[in-house]
């Protein structure tokens, strides 16, 4: 059971081109099996950060996606590259855990990366491994962001590495 992360980090005050270079080193220090979870409120920037992630992707194969969909309406919207699948699942609309095994979705954990919108619905007690992102508002200006990442079970070092050594985020 996993309670309390083993690591946090906190950045501050991030605008969209900050998130960018985020997700970008998410997609340099994540392979097949990874789980992220995105929470925060709506408008927050869960759906964009989702985004830029898998055009970060993209990036590092040179092939170029103009259009990444959000999954609000279709639950799931996966990605294929040349060594990683990526699932975009935005739980938004899910009402229970029991509806997530109905879909099948927690069977694809293991196999691919997966990015999970509104994740509150989980058991995570249940999930070995996982990073959750939170992404605040800030409170004095609108467009800037807050961000808190925990790190779940073993195997991060090479992400938090990279993270804290980021001029974004400290512990």
């Amino acid at each position: 059971m996993l309670a309390e992360p083993f690591i946090m980090l906190h950045a501050f005050d991030l605008e969209l081109l900050d998130l960018g270079e985020i997700a970008e080193i998410f997609a340099e220090n994540t392979e097949n099996g990874d789980l992220l979870l995105l929470s925060g409120k709506v408008g927050a920037g869960k759906t964009e950060f989702a985004r830029l992630f898998i055009k970060a992707n993209a990036k590092k194969e040179n092939l170029d996606i103009e259009e990444v969909s959000s999954p609000t309406f279709s639950l799931i919207q996966s990605y294929e590259f040349k060594c990683r699948k990526i699932s975009h699942i935005d739980l938004y609309r899910v009402k229970s855990e029991l509806e997530l095994f109905e879909l099948g979705i927690p069977d694809v954990f293991d196999s691919q990366i997966t990015i999970l919108e509104w994740p509150e619905i989980l058991e995570k007690e249940n999930l070995p491994r996982y990073v959750r992102i939170k992404i605040l508002e800030t409170k004095k200006l609108k467009k800037y962001r807050n961000v808190e990442v925990a790190f779940f079970g073993d195997g991060w070092d090479d992400l938090v590495g990279a993270l804290i050594g980021s001029r974004y985020f400290n512990k």
